[in-house]
């Protein structure tokens, strides 16, 4: 069983900052941005999982982090938009992509949305004899640090998750980055909730700004 977790940053106001800021901190994919090489420009070609895989561990091996950021493709615009702080709980992090989802329907900017995709790192630890570990990932002696990385094709129904573990020297520089298996339901399908979350706030506030 594995169990893995986004590491706790302290109390924040994200909610009302995240309100203020959202769309003035939000990227559109046709200027000059750190992620315009990574993603494709309109009417090309649908962003790519493996493309970003790619350019998101180039960031980490030459920074040694990644900020949590969303991607989001739409049928008007593809936009980046990173995250400052996540919260703590895992029920905050639910209604933070609950509302991001519904503030990016509520913008018009995105249009229908087509794809979602999430990076961020987290901690994560083994539980044994298929036993639920006694402690949370990030409090655990022996955890490990990884990349998380989802998405969620709206359109085809399908959802992608990849963990890779930052094995780090003894500079803190991340020198590798083993990809782990992630875990996955009885019925062997992935589940990422947080995904889940983002489509089903936009869906519900792009409806209601359509009727």
């Amino acid at each position: 069983m594995v169990v893995y977790a986004n590491p706790s940053l302290g109390e924040s106001q994200w909610q009302l900052e995240f309100e203020l800021s959202l769309w003035e901190n939000t990227v559109v994919v046709l200027k000059t941005t750190v992620y315009k090489t990574m993603l494709p420009e309109r009417h090309e070609r649908r962003a790519n999982f493996d493309e970003i895989i790619a350019n998101a561990k180039e960031l980490v091996f030459e920074s040694g982090h990644h900020v949590p950021v969303v991607i989001m493709e739409g049928s008007k615009n593809l936009i980046v938009s990173s995250i400052q702080e996540l919260p703590p709980t895992y029920c905050e992090r639910m209604q933070l992509m609950r509302f991001m989802g519904q503030a990016a329907a509520k913008s018009g900017q995105v249009g229908s949305l087509e794809q979602v995709f999430m990076i961020s790192e987290g901690w994560m630890s083994m539980a044994r004899q298929d036993s639920p570990p006694k402690m949370r990932p990030a409090e655990d002696p022996n955890r490990k640090e990884v990349l998380i990385i989802s998405g969620f094709d709206i359109q085809q129904k399908m959802k992608k998750l990849k963990l890779f573990e930052m094995v780090r020297d003894q500079h803190q520089h991340v020198i590798a980055m083993p990809e782990i298996l992630p875990p996955q339901s009885r019925d062997g399908k992935v589940e990422i909730p947080l995904l889940d979350a983002f489509a089903e706030g936009f869906l519900l506030a792009f409806r209601a700004r359509v009727n």
